[in-house]
């Protein structure tokens, strides 16, 4: 059964994304991926590369979906403050899926 307050919206979107600490003390995580699926209170995304998070870790995230909003008036842009609440990984290590729990936000732009 799920549980969920808001519906969930499957999707394929290529994504840019940037991950930070919200205390700026590390370099931002950059890089691309897919967007698999979106709530207001959550996101899960396959990034390109293994991230460098792990399960409990807060971070400002940033995603650039202008890949998929080509012909808008400006690209759609989401950030918000989430917490990592998995991420799973495929037996041979070569996928890797973040899903995130929204603290503040998201905010479109």
């Amino acid at each position: 059964m799920d549980r969920r307050n808001y519906p969930r919206t499957e999707v394929s979107i290529p994504i840019e994304f940037n991950v930070r600490h919200p205390e700026d003390t590390e370099e931002p995580w950059i890089g691309r991926g897919v967007l698999a699926n979106l709530c207001l209170t959550g996101i899960f995304f396959f990034p390109d590369n293994q991230p460098p998070l792990k399960q409990g870790d807060i971070r400002d995230f940033t995603f650039n979906l202008s890949h998929a909003t080509e012909g808008l008036s400006r690209p759609l842009i989401i950030k918000a403050r989430g917490r990592v609440m998995r991420i799973e990984i495929s037996e041979n290590h070569t996928c890797f899926g973040v899903a995130v729990d929204f603290l503040t936000g998201p905010y479109f732009g």
